[in-house]
């Protein structure tokens, strides 16, 4: 079973925990605030789900902003590891998919699940 919903980034109005996968393509880079998107997306993810994060590495092509709206010129790994990290996920991956011609950009796959939570012990 399979759901794609289109709606407010940064206030889906779904339940916390209700996606078992989370996925954010290509999307951060147009935003103003693009850790609030993140947060919002973690606040989704479900106890063993995950969040998949699709974005640019950090590049220097000034034109983007003008030409197609790009807001932030990619993200760094350390900066990306931190919103998780805020948001109680764990980094689990990071895949870089290289340009596939001369002066392209680099794509960059983040993956996190939640943190598990220690279980309870009750007195028996």
């Amino acid at each position: 079973r399979c759901e794609l919903r289109h709606g407010d980034i940064f206030a889906t109005r779904l339940p916390a925990g209700s996606a078992d996968l989370v996925v954010v393509h290509q999307v951060l880079h147009y935003l103003a605030d693009p850790a609030a998107a993140v947060k919002e997306a973690a606040r989704l993810v479900a106890p063993g789900g995950r969040l998949l994060i699709v974005d640019f590495a950090p590049h220097n092509l000034e034109f983007l902003r003008e030409q197609h709206q790009h807001r932030r010129l990619g993200f760094s790994d350390p900066e990306m590891a931190r919103w998780l990290a805020d948001n109680t996920l764990v980094h689990v991956d990071v895949e870089a998919l290289p340009p596939a011609r001369e002066g392209g950009l680099t794509v960059k796959i983040w993956a996190a699940q939640p943190a598990r939570q220690p279980q309870q012990r009750t007195a028996a």
